[in-house]
């Protein structure tokens, strides 16, 4: 497990994004990376086209993971949206957290317009949270140029 979770802002943009396009239900996806830091955003669909709870549907679950595993990537992360509720793991998230070594990551709206995230890790009912840090294209950049001199 990591202290932090690293996205661009890009990669931020797109899950709020996805969130935005799924109201009034849930939106959910997969986040794939390495250490800590999000390489790619995997939305996907919520099968149960709920507002209040979600489930990846289990072939974009599959394309995703499938995706993540020959890319090189791992499953760092698991995202999805609070649509009417605050960015705090509910009783159902908690009980469905299948994924220890995973980040858990909600989106949820300040007002009608403004979203928000925070993340965490949910391991055996422990609500643990992660610092996320949000980069900025230039950043990225730099980090990528320190890691391949």
């Amino acid at each position: 497990m990591h202290s932090s979770l690293t996205l661009t802002e890009s990669q931020a943009t797109s899950m709020i994004a996805h969130a935005q396009h799924a109201l009034p239900n849930e939106a959910c996806g997969l986040l794939g990376g390495k250490s800590g830091h999000v390489s790619t955003v995997y939305p996907g669909t919520n099968s149960e086209h709920s507002p209040i709870r979600y489930l990846l549907d289990p072939i974009d679950q599959f394309n995703a993971m499938k995706t993540i595993d020959q890319s090189g990537e791992d499953l760092i992360g698991i995202f999805h949206s609070h649509p009417k509720g605050v960015a705090i793991p509910s009783e159902i998230d908690i009980t469905q957290a299948y994924y220890p070594k995973a980040t858990y990551v909600i989106l949820a709206r300040h007002n009608e317009k403004d979203w928000y995230m925070r993340a965490y890790y949910l391991v055996e009912g422990h609500i643990n949270e992660v610092r996320i840090r949000r980069l900025n294209t230039q950043h990225t950049i730099l980090e990528i140029d320190n890691r391949t001199n």
